[in-house]
């Protein structure tokens, strides 16, 4: 009973995903660095680890259609099975050597189950070939099967961004995310950046938004010096637009309210620098080792004038040392989202995530976003943004608080800010929506606005 070295680290991290609710990268990392596996088995092990958890649905579909009582399989047992499954219906590995390993793992986690797992997986082998099982073009179920997404999901990006454009999410989201990184010109100049990059054998390329640097190969740059030392941060590249629209403001205040570990803060007094001075920079964040991080962190990355403030931003007023309302030139609302737009990097997460938690969520940001913006003076601006693709949180907050607030804001225009490459993704309200693409960037919101009263 000898199961494949990559095939045994993927079950072992499915294994402790499921069990703790643990997240796969994090999980994936620490099973290979324990496992001494070869470079080729690896990403084996990557490619399956990943596969699996973003197909789940779809793999206990086919288990469920195919097991006589799928509410019987022991949970070790399905985890071989859909590791067979997925091999077979995605990666079109040949029957006979994804089925004889997925029933060995199943024989290990329970040895009476291998006539079992050989049953269902020959059944699966059997109708392959005509899965999806549908025209995934015209069947929305289909579609839901060959991209891995819950139909509850597909529907609604269907409904939001039109067939075609949510065909290319969808798809999109089964492909690895490229690595893109931010250059932290605090510490070295651009070209001295890609030159550490290109030593540590990251192969960057300038990308956009201006700043921005695409690592050709992801795992030279994640190891590498040049990120270990902060000359470049591991930050998406449509992430690092909600900076850019913020703008410059050279010796004035600024708020980045849920700063988290302080990469947009960074970014924001980045362009504050460019322009001239730095601005007067408060981080907010709730929870005070947050802000213990983003102090270290700011002092590593040479950030000058940032404060680290600790509070609610559901009630700036009460958070000590924010300033005072109408006195701010800028807010980033960053808010906390449901990460549609980046389920790629999260493979397991589009089967945790429900539509009641996006309703949830919208009532916290539009909370966030009021508040934030009793800081900001007559002329002054706030960017809302979020890393997910959802209309519920994000044209629908921004629209619910232009409102409620009665032509106080007006919608400011990204235009300038945004390159001209990705300004097809500038909708008709004046918001900027990003998808996820194949081979680009991840699903980003942002919308500017302007107090003009």
């Amino acid at each position: 009973m000898s199961i494949a070295p990559a095939r045994r680290a993927a079950l072992q991290v499915l294994h402790r995903v499921r069990e703790r609710g643990s997240f796969g990268p994090e999980t994936l990392d620490a099973v290979l660095r324990a496992s001494g596996l070869s470079p080729r088995d690896t990403a084996l092990a990557t490619r399956l680890t990943y596969g699996v958890l973003q197909t789940l649905g779809t793999l206990d579909e086919a288990i469920d259609l195919f097991a006589r009582v799928p509410s019987a399989l022991e949970p070790g047992v399905r985890d071989a099975l859909r590791l067979g499954a997925y091999e077979i219906l995605f990666m079109r590995t040949p029957a006979r050597a994804a089925v004889n390993e997925a029933v060995d793992a199943a024989r290990r986690a329970r040895p009476q189950a291998a006539g079992l797992a050989n049953a269902v997986l020959r059944r699966i082998s059997d109708e392959a070939e005509a899965f999806p099982w549908g025209d995934p073009a015209t069947d929305d179920q289909a579609l839901a099967r060959v991209t891995g997404h819950p139909r509850w999901l597909v529907d609604r990006w269907i409904e939001e961004l039109g067939r075609e454009r949510a065909s290319e999410a969808l798809y999109a989201d089964l492909e690895p995310a490229p690595l893109y990184l931010w250059a932290n010109t605090f510490k070295a100049s651009p070209v001295e950046i890609l030159d550490a990059l290109e030593a540590d054998g990251a192969q960057p390329v300038a990308d956009i938004p201006p700043g921005c640097i695409r690592a050709g190969d992801a795992s030279s740059a994640v190891r590498g010096d040049a990120v270990k030392s902060g000359l470049a941060i591991v930050t998406d590249a449509a992430a690092q637009l909600a900076a850019r629209v913020l703008g410059p403001h050279p010796g004035k205040k600024v708020v980045d309210v849920a700063s988290g570990r302080g990469t947009k803060t960074a970014e924001i007094q980045a362009v504050s620098v460019a322009a001239g001075d730095p601005c007067d920079l408060y981080a907010l964040d709730i929870h005070p080792f947050k802000a213990d991080v983003l102090r270290r962190r700011m002092t590593d990355l040479r950030v000058p004038g940032v404060t680290a403030l600790v509070g609610d931003a559901t009630e700036i007023a009460a958070v000590e040392g924010a300033p005072a309302a109408g006195s701010v030139a800028a807010v980033l609302v960053d808010v906390p989202c449901s990460g549609l737009g980046s389920l790629r990097r999260r493979p397991e997460k589009r089967w945790r995530v429900t539509p009641e938690d996006i309703d949830r969520l919208a009532v916290l940001q539009a909370t966030m976003l009021a508040q934030a913006a009793t800081l900001v003076a007559v002329g002054g601006v706030v960017v809302y943004s979020t890393c997910t693709v959802s209309k519920t949180e994000n044209a629908d907050v921004i629209d619910a608080f232009l409102a409620r607030a009665e032509g106080a804001f007006a919608v400011g225009d990204l235009t300038g800010a945004v390159p001209p490459e990705w300004r097809g993704d500038i909708g008709a309200q004046g918001y900027f929506q990003s998808i996820p693409r194949v081979g680009g960037p991840d699903g980003h919101f942002v919308a500017l606005l302007t107090r003009v009263s």
